[in-house]
């Protein structure tokens, strides 16, 4: 499973300094990081240096840094038999996030990305779901030493060590940390983070990780308390919300957000807004167009209004746009625009302020932030807090190894201008995920955890779980194999697949993938998950539970394409397969032997036929709905049932052998499938009973039928009399017998002069086709003089 070129060469190049060797950086000047994007980047190197070759068995490298990245980068390397060692300050991994009673989410800052609510980061190892900060640290740091202990002699660990200088030593790298030890390495990776948050003055601190002393949800004691914030990143979006919300709380306001707009309403307008925009264009401009449209007339500004705290003047600073695009994520900024405009509309004042804050001075009545003005007027009032969120000092984190972290500073700017995509946010591909996930299996697995394990990754790759995802209202699938390729495949598929429905079947067209599984014959089945179950009861109430609905497939969208489409497609190739075995045989199911000039005539009029109902689905759809069922309005399409394709190969036969003698062409017309002379109307069946339960020949009258002519494989015995008005069958005369009516149709069925007609020659077999719908012609003309008369 090699990887591809273009993601190879984005993947070193993100993390190395052109000409120089053995030395990474691993999520040092990206944007928007998270707590996942960090694993991935980290997971994502480590396989481009594997592929590349830029690692050896048992070659020593150093990991600097413990939080996120740095500790998934070092059991990623130990999994491909590297020596590596761990380094960093603290006493544990992960020392950040310990205890931090903040809301961690794997995915939230992807939006609009489909499943940008899962709960699940989906990672081979140390893996998680949504909870605080403090829990999420402690499952990883258990699971961390559980697998340094198996790999003792390809992990290390060294707690207590501040890296203080790095430089190269011939083909090899000298680190030396604060306690005087000093270590030399093949290769070195640095995963430092990004250093303490900015300072100016007497600004307020605060730590990300930790518990809040001020902004708290608490009433503010001396009301109103004056803010300001500046900055204009996810860290500075998030503090204006939670001053403007009361009981902020980051996960579940997004998600009622999000239920505001209904099916994919926000998402829609804004990509739209996105759409062929500067990577650093001015959003809130844009987004004062149509987006605000929509929340008004969604009610949406309403909805927050009630939500917005009075207690607090709150100053926003920036020395640039508020809303800029790739300065932050989406969703934050769309729930910022909100608030704001929902604070106008109630008349809550939120101050706007430009400028670089160059200190921020405390006097008796309150901090002062020097160098910002509203307007031209400088601003120069007191506040009661001021929080700067203008970015990490990244480079007093790197000063050990400054010159090299300013190289790697200039050539990641240099790339991230040409190649402005490797600052989104990554996400894991199914195919990396299997590359380590493989590899935890044979390094870190014993036995019967192997064997269950490898039992998910094959129901994983057999699966498509079709769900309904809640961040953008739409319906998705995640699978190793696309559900429209597995549609188009239906019952030639090469795989048996399971189709695991954890949409609410209102969400989805539930019978047509249960007509799919049918039509498949056996290589589709389907599951139900467990939280949608009573939903599925009535319409599978013995499908299999699924209670998992892990993947590491990434979600898509499951598109626009017509399911019913693929299923008529797969009854005309099963009836293909039945009518070639058909010719081999000399006999068809319930017609008996039939001569071969007949069948070889036939089956030249079907590869006619076939090329034009693939050409029109909709021509294709009613000809076999008719094909195999009869109703009194219209025929119900073929519900998958395989068992009924051998009864209506022969009605398709009677129908092909009845062109030989009176040519029909396929139709889609009110009433029938097939025409014939100027404007006549047929019907051509294997159906045995008509919809709702009545026989065949329970309909005797011509305008029961309402068509011109009947070909019926599904019967022999079906009779229908003249009109109801004539003296043939002692009927009442009509109100008038100078009007236009049906008369009796043509009919060639499945009884024994037919069978005997079919078992003949093709001579024959025309000559008494011919009779039939002479008979009817002569009866259509014999009705037309009578009007006349």
């Amino acid at each position: 499973m090699n990887l591809a070129e273009d993601d190879l060469n984005n993947w070193m190049t993100s993390g190395t300094i052109p000409g120089v060797e053995g030395l990474f950086f691993v999520g040092t000047l990206d944007r928007r990081i998270t707590f996942y994007s960090q694993q991935v980047r980290a997971l994502q190197l480590v396989r481009a240096m594997h592929e590349s070759g830029k690692v050896d068995t048992n070659g020593s490298i150093a990991v600097v840094g413990a939080g996120a990245a740095g500790v998934t980068c070092a059991l990623a390397l130990a999994l491909l038999d590297c020596r590596v060692t761990l380094f960093d300050p603290a006493d544990e991994v992960l020392q950040l996030q310990s205890d931090s009673p903040r809301l961690l989410h794997p995915h939230i800052y992807e939006w609009p990305s489909l499943g940008s609510l899962e709960r699940d980061a989906a990672l081979p190892f140390l893996n998680w779901e949504l909870e605080t900060g403090g829990a999420v640290a402690a499952k990883l740091v258990q699971e961390f030493h559980g697998h340094r202990a198996r790999l003792q002699q390809k992990l290390f660990w060294k707690g207590r060590h501040r890296l203080t200088s790095l430089a190269p030593e011939g083909s090899e790298w000298r680190l030396n940390f604060d306690n005087g030890s000093s270590y030399v390495v093949k290769h070195v990776v640095l995963a430092m983070g990004f250093g303490e948050e900015k300072k100016a003055g007497a600004a307020d601190v605060y730590d990300y990780w930790k518990q809040r002393g001020v902004g708290t949800a608490a009433v503010e004691p001396n009301a109103p308390a004056s803010y300001l914030v500046s900055g204009n990143g996810d860290g500075a979006l998030t503090d204006i919300l939670n001053l403007m919300i009361k009981g902020f709380e980051h996960v579940q306001f997004t998600e009622t957000f999000l239920n505001y707009f209904g099916q994919g309403g926000l998402r829609t307008t804004v990509l739209a807004a996105h759409e062929d925009q500067d990577p650093e264009a001015d959003l809130e401009t844009i987004y004062e167009g149509e987006l605000h449209r929509v929340l008004l007339e969604r009610g949406i500004l309403d909805s927050l209004t009630p939500l917005l705290r009075r207690d607090r003047l709150l100053t926003i600073n920036t020395s640039g746009p508020l809303l800029s695009l790739g300065r932050a994520a989406q969703l934050n900024q769309c729930m910022v625009f909100a608030v704001l405009a929902a604070a106008r509309q109630a008349g809550i004042s939120v101050r706007r302020s430009i400028g670089k804050i160059s200190d921020v001075i405390r006097h008796d009545d309150g901090l002062e932030a020097v160098g910002i003005s509203i307007g031209r007027t400088p601003l120069s009032e007191r506040f009661n807090h001021v929080i700067l969120r203008h970015g990490p000092d990244k480079k007093a984190r790197y000063l050990p190894a400054e010159k090299l972290f300013e190289a790697f500073e200039a050539a990641s700017l240099e790339r991230f201008k040409t190649h402005p995509d490797l600052l989104v946010p990554p996400t894991l591909n199914a195919e990396t995920y299997t590359f380590f996930y493989e590899r935890h299996l044979e390094k870190l697995a014993d036995g019967a955890v192997k064997q269950q394990l490898a039992g998910q990754t094959a129901h994983e790759a057999s699966t498509i779980i079709i769900g309904w995802d809640r961040a953008t209202q739409s319906l998705v699938e995640r699978g190793k194999v696309a559900l429209r390729e597995l549609v188009e495949q239906c019952e030639t598929a090469p795989v048996s697949i399971t189709i695991q429905m954890d949409a609410p079947m209102d969400r989805v067209k539930a019978d047509d993938f249960v007509r799919l599984s049918k039509a498949s014959g056996g290589k589709i089945s389907l599951s139900v998950g467990a939280p949608v179950k009573s939903s599925w009861q009535a319409k599978l109430p013995f499908a299999p539970v699924a209670h998992s609905s892990s993947s590491r497939y990434p979600y898509c969208d499951v598109g626009r394409f017509c399911i019913s489409e693929s299923i008529d497609a797969s009854l005309v190739r099963q009836l293909d397969v039945t009518l070639l075995k058909t010719k081999v045989a000399g006999k068809c199911f319930g017609l008996g032997h039939i001569a071969q000039d007949i069948l070889q005539a036939t089956l030249a009029t079907w590869n006619d036929w076939r090329a034009t109902l693939d050409a029109s689905p909709a021509l294709r759809r009613d000809f076999l709905a008719w094909l195999g069922s009869i109703g009194t309005i219209k025929a119900d399409p073929w519900d998958g049932d395989a068992s009924t394709v051998e009864r209506m190969a022969s009605a398709l036969v009677l129908i092909l052998a009845t062109h030989l003698g009176e040519p029909l062409k396929p139709a889609g017309v009110q009433r029938g499938n097939l025409t014939f002379d100027v404007d006549g109307l047929a019907l051509g069946s294997a159906a045995t009973e008509i919809l709702g339960g009545n026989l065949l020949t329970d309909w005797s009258r011509p305008e029961q039928w309402d068509v011109d002519a009947l070909i019926l494989s599904g019967s022999a015995e079906v009779q229908v009399t003249e009109p109801d008005d004539t003296v043939l069958n002692a009927g009442d005369p009509g109100i008038s017998l100078s009007v236009a009516r049906r008369i009796r149709p043509a009919i060639v069925r499945n009884d024994l002069n037919w069978r005997s007609a079919l078992n003949t020659d093709l001579s024959t077999w025309r000559k008494a086709v011919e009779e039939e719908f002479g008979q009817w012609r002569k009866r259509q003309d014999d009705d037309r003089e009578r009007v006349l008369a």
